[in-house]
Formats: structure tokens, sequence, C-alpha cells
């Protein structure tokens, strides 16, 4: 690469990929993107788009962005080539979020292998249901720090299963408002093995808990 990339700019790659191409397409599509910003990749210096996508620390979708079971596999198989991903925020999808999708974001090519240790998937309008299909995958990332499942529809078998899982996964700052929760599901999050490492828990607007 012959200028350096910013982070703004890198994740309008990742995030313009992942929503208009194929993967087979990718590649070239990055370049296009590239030489938009006045970046150029000299690929007979053996300079290779993967590396763009696998510096990648931060990606942050739109807001109300349109996804559905195609686009998520897209996006599963731009986060898989990821290596040193951070930050991932998928905030108010337009439409709720089934478990297929899901299932397509979060199982593209295998355990995905980036040190993730923020993770936004407020108000996608989920339940239970699908929350059972993330909760493998947030056992896996050892150094998540902040998990918000704000505005879904998680009840009170879904913090249990949250809670089972912040068994293994020390998280410290935890959002959950606007959900189904009540207070015996608040007992089970406070109940649960890690539950002394939460330095933030946002329960707001939840049933019975104010």
């Amino acid at each position: 690469l012959q200028s350096p990339i910013k982070p703004k700019v890198l994740n309008l790659f990742i995030l313009y990929v992942a929503n208009q191409t194929k993967l087979e397409k990718m590649n070239k599509v990055i370049a296009d993107r590239m030489k938009l910003f006045g970046i150029t990749c000299n690929d007979e210096n053996g300079s290779k788009i993967d590396d763009i996508i696998n510096s990648a620390t931060k990606i942050k979708f739109p807001h109300a962005l349109h996804l559905n079971l195609d686009k998520c596999r897209e996006i599963g198989l731009v986060l898989s080539r990821c290596k040193m991903l951070q930050e991932l925020c998928l905030n108010g999808n337009r439409g709720s979020f089934r478990e297929d999708m899901l299932v397509a974001l979060f199982l593209a090519e295998g355990p995905y292998n980036f040190p993730l240790k923020s993770l936004d998937l407020g108000n996608n309008q989920f339940g239970t249901r699908e929350l059972t299909t993330i909760l493998p995958f947030l056992k896996s990332w050892e150094e998540l720090d902040y998990l918000s499942l704000d505005g879904n529809c998680i009840d009170n078998e879904g913090a249990q299963l949250l809670a089972e899982t912040l068994d293994t996964v020390k998280i410290r700052r935890l959002s959950l408002n606007r959900n189904q929760i009540s207070k015996e599901g608040l007992s089970c999050i406070l109940s649960s093995q890690n539950a002394r490492y939460l330095t933030s828990l946002m329960i707001s607007d939840n049933e019975d808990i104010g």
C-alpha cells in the first residue's frame, strides 16, 4: 500500500463489500473503493487486499440497516477474514433478526479468530431463541469487555442462559435495557459466577424492574 489507511476509511471498505457484493468480487470492489479515497494497492509488490480486512479493529454498521439472509452471509464471510477486530456494532437492523440470519452472521467459515472486546447487538428485535445462537461465540471471546443486547425481546429464560455464559466470560459492562426481564431474571444474572466482575449493568425499562 502506498499510503496509510485510516480506520474510518477501512470501515467503509468492509461495510461496502459486506452489503453490496458477492464474495468472489470482494477483492476487486475493495480495490475500486480504495481508488475513490486516493489509496492505491500495488499487486506487483505483493500487497494483498486481505491485509486490509485482517487489520480492521472496528466495524460499525449504519443504524437501521436492512439486512436479509444473503447480506448476513456476506457480512459473516467478511468477519471471518478479520484478525484484529476489537469492536463490532450492528445496532438497529430494520426488521427482526431471525435465527438463520444470526447463524449466517456468526457461523461463516468456522470460529472467528479475533480479540473482540466490544459487541453491540442492540435494537435488533430478536428473542431468547435467537440469543442461544450467539451465546457459544461469546464464550470464545475471553477478552470481551462490553456487551449490549438493548431493545430486544429477551425474557427470564434468556437471562438465565446469559447468566450461564457469564460463568465463563468476564464481561465488565452489560447492557440489557428495554427487554422483558423481571427481577427473577436479574437475580440469575447477579448470581452468576463472574457477576463480581461487572462494573456496569444497565437494565432499565424491563418488566417490573423499572
